[in-house]
């Protein structure tokens, strides 16, 4: 952890979770701070540190998630540092869930969004990325260039079992990832229309 202590104030606020405040990296564009409010949910943000160094020493891929870079000091308090997800003109890519209430122009279509939602569930199955809440408003929609989208989870990482098991079982976590994924996607009543329309099948 480095002396310096960042400045952060409300110009840089990204965005506000029921746990951390987002703020964008006063040093760095490419990067964020994350700053933990809500003690009570701490928890799940250590896990979520602990899943992510753990997928870095195995050497995982984090073509779909963001990397932990460490802890700072701020004017706010401790904070984690992350990627900043941008997309290819350099704009902070979108919530995945401002697409599906069509509060973006252009939204994505539904095809696209259940596209794009099959190749990121294909995608942890295969790199075996164990998840705990891949919600809508956890996923970033993310331009590589002007017709090439992924989606990108920046929160909502790890192993939620009290014996971590499916760290080291391929079928334990296969079926944390499919449990996840039914509560958290299948299940969620803002892509309920999206799914209905076309026909969504996992």
């Amino acid at each position: 952890m480095k002396n310096k202590i960042l400045r952060l104030d409300e110009t840089l606020l990204i965005g506000k979770g029921g746990v951390r405040e987002v703020y964008q990296h006063p040093d760095d564009p490419l990067k964020c701070i994350k700053i933990t409010f809500n003690q009570k949910k701490i928890r799940s943000v250590k896990r979520e540190i602990n899943s992510l160094r753990l997928y870095h020493l195995r050497k995982k891929t984090f073509e779909r998630m963001t990397r932990f870079h460490g802890y700072c000091l701020t004017t706010k308090g401790k904070g984690m540092v992350f990627d900043l997800i941008r997309d290819f003109d350099g704009k902070k890519s979108v919530m995945l869930s401002d697409h599906v209430a069509c509060k973006v122009e252009p939204c994505l279509q539904p095809a696209e969004i259940v596209y794009l939602l099959n190749d990121l569930f294909e995608h942890l199955l295969q790199h075996n990325i164990i998840i705990s809440d891949p919600a809508p408003h956890n996923i970033l929609v993310h331009y590589t260039s002007k017709n090439k989208k992924k989606l990108v989870l920046i929160d909502g990482i790890g192993n939620p079992q009290f014996i971590k098991l499916a760290d080291f079982s391929i079928h334990y976590a296969h079926k944390i990832i499919k449990d996840k994924w039914r509560y958290y996607i299948e299940e969620n009543p803002s892509l309920k229309h999206i799914f209905a329309i076309t026909g969504y099948k996992r």
